[in-house]
């Protein structure tokens, strides 16, 4: 009989402390911390640009707008390494019904996209978003206004900010005039060797980033609204230019264009609906921690 209570008393005590144990692990707080899942990025197209502060603008300035200089801070934020090419954009015109768009008979495949407006851009980066079931950055109004949503885990184009701090090299600067030599024919398609064509993206050296074709080949669509003005009232954090105006910013130079579009500061603009064979665009993604 001894042994017996003997025996249901170490059943009781094991069975209490094993009690007091899973509670002890059950208690808040206690359980193993997980990391939130962030999105993923193919890292194979696009660099992770680490924020940081820069000059933006020039002192020598051709065309009006480009200056004066002022210090500006981006957030890290993701940008292709390459502009948007055929290959990717046929996807998106076969999957929203839309034209493909010429050539030009360059060809298709790796060649940039071109005949792309800024609208169709926005589009673009909305059809992403949605394919890798991302929240949208961008709503559309019936009368084609366009709201950019800042918490919003999609694509979006690059602010005009955001591209040239990316442009000379972001936190690797190294003080070139075009996006990643002192020499254009080094990195960029322009007037002097282009043969009056675009060509397949990335066949130039990189920038600082192992960003191609930053300058030349095709104008890139940017986000911002675009004022001659704009630098001597811009805010130093993260600007995103004006609130309206009827023309939207490009950057980069292309093909058919002089050395002095293709410097990392010029600056150019036209209207949303515009298409021709030398603008296209690349796109961002904003950096969560």
């Amino acid at each position: 009989m001894k042994k017996y209570y003997l025996a249901v008393l170490t059943l009781c005590l094991f069975s209490i402390s094993g009690f007091a144990q899973q509670k002890k692990a059950d208690k808040p707080g206690k359980a193993p911390k997980t990391q939130p899942k962030r999105a993923p990025i193919d890292t194979t197209k696009y660099v992770l640009v680490d924020g940081g502060a820069f000059n933006m603008g020039t002192d020598k300035t051709v065309e009006s707008g480009e200056g004066p200089p002022h210090s500006v801070t981006v957030n890290s934020f993701w940008l292709a390494k390459t502009e948007t090419t055929f290959e990717d954009y046929d996807k998106f015109c076969f999957d929203t019904k839309r034209d493909t768009m010429g050539s030009a008979g360059w060809g298709r495949g790796k060649q940039p996209a071109i005949y792309v407006s800024w609208n169709d851009a926005i589009a673009y980066c909305n059809w992403l978003s949605g394919k890798e079931k991302l929240s949208k950055c961008y709503l559309v109004d019936s009368l084609g206004g366009v709201k950019y949503l800042d918490t919003a885990k999609g694509y979006r184009l690059p602010t005009e900010a955001e591209w040239e701090f990316a442009a000379r090299g972001g936190n690797k600067a190294r003080g070139h005039t075009y996006a990643g030599s002192d020499k254009i024919d080094e990195v960029a398609w322009y007037k002097d060797n282009s043969a009056g064509k675009a060509h397949p993206v990335g066949q130039k050296a990189p920038n600082e980033l192992g960003l191609y074709d930053m300058d030349g080949n095709v104008w890139e669509w940017l986000w911002d609204f675009y004022s001659s003005s704009y630098y001597r009232v811009s805010p130093s954090d993260n600007p995103e230019g004006p609130a309206t105006g009827p023309y939207r910013v490009m950057r980069g130079g292309a093909f058919y264009n002089a050395d002095t579009y293709a410097r990392v500061f010029t600056r150019q603009n036209t209207y949303v609906v515009f298409r021709q064979n030398s603008v296209g665009f690349r796109i961002a993604r904003t950096f969560y921690e």
